[in-house]
């Protein structure tokens, strides 16, 4: 009788328990991005990422543009993709506090699922570049692929326990989330104490000696270069404003490398009215920050691309 009762109640401990979690999936796939913002952008722009399939001969070219939270607010995207289209098709894919790593796993993973933009456009500074850390539980669900997992714990330094953690959070949304759940839920319940834990979190990056920087910077453009070379995808690095001039490391490891590292606004030469926090673009910088990244992709397309030539377009989209 004792048995039968012990097995009764531990049925109904793992139903009750598949229930929570069952219901904390739910919530962090379907109801979260329907309450933040932020998640809802996220989820759509990996949506129409998905859709950029191998780009028709004859359609127009498609440009796929990632990075981070200066990106975000450096891009007027509406603005952006009425200056290309209809000859180009843009499609942005930012999220916010993500790297280099997370963008190079993030691209092979959308290389292997079948993503072919003509042209990949990679918006990161200097020390986001050389940052090796990742975002991540949020990256491990959204950005990498489930083989990739064990070299991104290698490649970002992880140990035992927080590479397990990125294949729980590659199958599990709630897993993935949680901290973004729990962030979210904190900014609406407590706005102020939300800012000052968000600016406690900000920590300014420390940089290496000149020559170390170019070195690395060299070693990173040279391996999304190939990558995105093995797949028949013309690559750009591209450079945001900035109020200090140190970014231009990158270019120089660029030319050393063969590498298009563009600078579509000179650094330092927008003031402070042009920015938010010193870092991010405001409305007035993201304007000029648009209109001359549109010019470069324009320019560079047409170079890649140039009219009549069928043979280059194949290889652009990857026939």
């Amino acid at each position: 009788m004792t048995n039968h009762v012990i097995r009764r109640a531990t049925i109904s401990l793992l139903i009750v328990l598949a229930g929570v979690f069952g219901s904390a999936e739910f919530a962090a796939r379907v109801l979260f991005p329907r309450f933040s913002h932020i998640q809802r952008r996220v989820v759509g722009d990996q949506q129409e990422v998905i859709s950029l399939g191998p780009a028709a001969q004859h359609g127009p070219a498609t440009v796929l543009v990632v990075g981070n939270s200066l990106l975000l607010y450096g891009l007027n995207y509406p603005r952006f993709t009425a200056a290309l289209s209809p000859e180009i098709r843009p499609v942005r894919y930012a999220i916010e506090n993500t790297n280099y790593l997370d963008w190079y796993y993030g691209l092979k993973g959308l290389f292997a699922d079948g993503v072919r933009p003509s042209q990949v456009v990679v918006c990161l500074n200097l020390g986001q570049t050389l940052d090796r850390g990742i975002l991540g539980d949020y990256s491990a669900r959204h950005l990498f692929h489930g083989r990739d997992l064990l070299a991104v714990g290698q490649d970002a330094g992880l140990d035992n326990t927080k590479t397990s953690s990125l294949f729980f959070a590659h199958w599990s949304a709630f897993y993935a989330d949680r901290v973004h759940i729990r962030n979210y839920i904190l900014n609406i319940s407590d706005p102020s104490y939300a800012d000052v834990m968000n600016s406690l979190a900000r920590v300014p990056p420390s940089f290496p000696p000149d020559d170390q920087a170019i070195q690395e910077s060299r070693l990173r453009l040279r391996a999304i270069m190939k990558l995105c070379r093995e797949y028949h995808v013309d690559f750009v690095f591209v450079v945001p404003p900035a109020l200090k001039r140190r970014d231009e490391l990158l270019a120089r490891a660029g030319s050393l490398e063969n590498v298009a590292v563009d600078i579509p606004v000179p650094l330092e030469s927008l003031g402070p009215e042009y920015f938010l926090d010193g870092f991010h673009l405001n409305e007035k910088g993201a304007q000029v920050f648009t209109d001359a990244l549109a010019r470069d992709i324009k320019s560079r397309l047409a170079q890649v691309n140039p009219p009549g030539n069928e043979t280059a377009q194949r290889s652009a989209s990857g026939q």
